[in-house]
């Protein structure tokens, strides 16, 4: 039977729409951290961190372990939703710049579509290719995608960041299959411990080595941000959501990160709002529009 969190599309949109924001802040708070401490032992202390908050909610809570073949499946998730995922986004951060990383994980909705297809979880239609047609235009839009070019300079952190993009999506159609028959709070869990192993393999090392006395109290304030609010949220969330929407539907919301980072400039550095940025919004509003709007009739039998 069907429980009245699937039926809530309100409670789903406001679950995505706070997952972006937390996200959109993290870009700046991620880049604060790694121009001090390397990417490798970051992405090492936050995952185990992370690890750790959720476990002890987890337990505290006493939600059941999922079976041994999903902890198996949750193995691989975490590969790609949290080992390649945080590996190559704060290695292509650190060698980029916040900008043209925004632009590149603005495609992970590409890649959750291409996967999604891929794996036979839903159908291409023409309101999908419309609504990623009209986010991705906005998103190169917001930010001045005109005037982009390969620049050698920030290549390899292009190509990481477009990684952790493809690592990201494929790790979003995962996840959902194997969090529509588990409790997201303790499947989250088991996704850290995995990650975490594998995280403190990649960077235990420089971790370890790391001189936690020429951090300032910014470093450690954008630390908290991003384990608890970054991390331990979203990814909460966005299991959470997975489990109740199609991958596709959550991907696209990825398309309002730019956006609430072009709104928070407004509202905080007095930015002016731009003719740019109002047909950026515009877009990928009609983004959003085409995608979570409910199917006419005819096609209700095709994938939400």
């Amino acid at each position: 039977m069907t429980t009245t969190a699937v039926t809530n599309p309100n409670r789903v949109r406001l679950a995505l729409i706070t997952i972006q924001v937390l996200f959109g802040i993290n870009y700046l708070a991620s880049k604060i951290i790694v121009t001090e401490m390397g990417p490798a032992a970051w992405a090492a202390l936050r995952t185990s961190a992370a690890f750790l908050v959720i476990a002890v909610i987890a337990v505290a809570r006493r939600q059941p372990l999922p079976p041994a073949r999903d902890i198996g499946l949750l193995a691989v998730a975490a590969l790609f939703g949290v080992v390649f995922n945080q590996g190559f986004f704060l290695e292509g951060l650190s060698r980029t710049t916040v900008g043209r990383s925004a632009l590149i994980c603005s495609q992970i909705p590409t890649f959750v579509l291409l996967f999604s297809v891929l794996l036979k979880q839903e159908k291409l239609s023409l309101r999908k290719t419309l609504s990623f047609a009209a986010g991705t235009i906005g998103v190169l839009v917001l930010l001045e995608a005109d005037r982009f070019q390969l620049n050698s300079q920030y290549l390899v952190g292009d190509l990481l960041t477009l990684s952790n993009a493809a690592s990201y999506g494929l790790y979003v159609v995962i996840g959902r299959r194997v969090m529509s028959r588990n409790d997201p709070l303790m499947a989250t869990a088991v996704v850290f411990f995995w990650g975490a192993l594998g995280m403190l393999f990649y960077g235990g090392d420089e971790l370890v080595a790391t001189n936690f006395s020429l951090l300032t109290p910014a470093h450690f304030g954008a630390m908290v941000y991003v384990i608890l609010g970054a991390t331990v949220v979203t990814y909460f969330l966005n299991l959470w959501a997975v489990k109740r929407v199609p991958a596709t539907r959550v991907a696209i919301f990825i398309f309002l990160q730019p956006l609430i980072a072009a709104s928070l400039g407004v509202a905080f550095r007095d930015e002016d709002i731009t003719l740019r940025f109002g047909i950026a919004a515009a877009l990928v509003l009609a983004a959003l529009m085409l995608r979570d709007s409910q199917a006419p009739p005819k096609t209700s039998l095709k994938s939400p």
